[in-house]
């Protein structure tokens, strides 16, 4: 069967689609697949499409790969505020004067102070199993470190982070392109209950603002173009927010779990590393690149427009395959090869690149950095846990990928002896 024939989200293909991608970058890098939308799959033309917003735009609310949004869909989507582009699907001039804004709450002073947050937190996680010699990594640190950071950060009470983390799962779902019509109508139940909640805390920042991330965003002013001087509607906070809750958490603990596999699977990698702190850093982008979190997200074709040579017509779907990209022979040799000390790891585009790259990446790669400097300086002898079950990946998606289940055992360090 040529690839082009071939069902991107069947289920043999999502629970490793590596082969798959190989296949595509060498006999159609660019193609038109059977669901209808195209996919791009190559790095130098991914980077052309995401940094070419004249040609291709990041608005999707005319565009459906499954459908328009039923009646009632759109009666629970009417309780709340309603969706507005902002960030993730505006296009210049638009998406310029949000991203400027929003950039005021990731200045490097601001994450520079979150710091020492980071880390206690990731101490605090470490401390609730490190007595046992053994740990779900997932559940019981991946999740927690950055779920908590952003939710400390937009003002959610640490009581509350169940709930938060639920509606953080129930944002992305629906990029799986995988719903039932009712696991549909449950996510948007669980994002109306979402802008409600965070909607009280913005008024409360606007009364009674403080040092946080959400008071940042709550008070900040557009600086230039037809608002000047003007602050985020609630729409657009909640949009902001949304996406912030979601970029927040994900990515890093995908990669978080995906670096620590890795690691365990590469135990000279593992002592090299553990050995030598100023390695972790180029362990996170290499990590971000083998295991991209975000594996794909879409543009629509503005005009008739050419790709990798391959004509495309006005109005198509195309997905940015990122994940595919970050294994491109032609810019990362031996690509499917870990190798924590690759020289140009951090050209990955785990995080997008263009006007549309992450506003908050110089976070998720602190949060990376903090929670392997203190996991492999609080213990070794990393391994899988063979008396439980194996490593196991998220409910299959085309957009996300990240590991649901990574059961560990470890040796304790003694504090004393601690590397540098």
């Amino acid at each position: 069967m040529s690839v082009t024939d071939e069902i991107l989200v069947s289920p043999d293909v999502l629970a490793c689609p590596y082969d798959f991608y190989r296949r595509i970058r060498e006999e159609a890098p660019v193609h038109q697949t059977p669901m209808g939308f195209w996919v791009v799959s190559r790095y130098d033309d991914v980077l052309s499409v995401v940094r070419d917003t004249e040609r291709f735009s990041s608005d999707m609310r005319n565009s459906f790969v499954s459908g328009p949004p039923s009646e009632e869909l759109r009666a629970i989507e009417a309780e709340g505020y309603g969706r507005v582009s902002t960030l993730l699907t505006a296009d210049p001039p638009v998406h310029t004067q949000f991203r400027a804004l929003v950039n005021k709450a990731f200045l490097p002073k601001r994450v520079a102070q979150l710091e020492e947050e980071i880390r206690t937190i990731a101490n605090d996680l470490v401390d609730a199993w490190i007595g046992r010699g053994r740990v779900e990594l997932v559940t019981e640190f991946a999740v927690g470190l950055p779920l908590t950071v952003i939710a400390d950060a937009l003002g959610v009470d640490r009581a509350d982070m169940p709930r938060f983390k639920k509606w953080s799962d129930d944002s992305v779902a629906p990029l799986s392109g995988l719903l039932t019509p009712e696991q549909q109508l449950e996510c948007a139940r669980s994002r109306v209950e979402m802008q409600h909640y965070m909607a009280e805390r913005c008024r409360e920042r606007e009364d009674d603002p403080r040092d946080d991330l959400l008071s940042d965003l709550v008070h900040a002013r557009f600086d230039s173009g037809d608002r000047a001087g003007e602050r985020l509607d609630m729409p657009e906070l909640l949009s902001v927010i949304e996406q912030l809750l979601v970029a927040g958490n994900e990515t890093t603990t995908k990669m978080i779990a995906a670096g620590m596999l890795l690691l365990i699977e590469h135990p000279e990698q593992m002592a090299a590393v553990a050995a030598d702190h100023s390695l972790i850093p180029g362990l996170v982008e290499e990590a971000l690149r083998l295991e991209s979190p975000v594996q794909m997200l879409p543009r629509v074709a503005k005009v008739d427009v050419e790709v990798g040579g391959v004509a495309i017509p006005a109005g198509s779907i195309l997905m940015m395959m990122y994940g595919c990209a970050n294994r491109d022979e032609a810019k990362y040799p031996t690509a499917d090869r870990f190798d924590a000390a690759r020289a140009n790891a951090r050209t990955n585009l785990a995080f997008g690149q263009g006007p549309h790259f992450c506003p908050g990446a110089a976070l998720a790669r602190s949060e990376g950095r903090i929670a392997f400097e203190t996991l492999l300086g609080r213990a070794t002898d990393w391994a899988i846990d063979t008396t439980a079950e194996q490593p196991t990946h998220r409910e299959l998606s085309m957009t996300l990928r990240g590991l649901s289940g990574l059961h560990l055992t470890f040796r304790e360090l003694d504090p004393a002896k601690e590397p540098s």
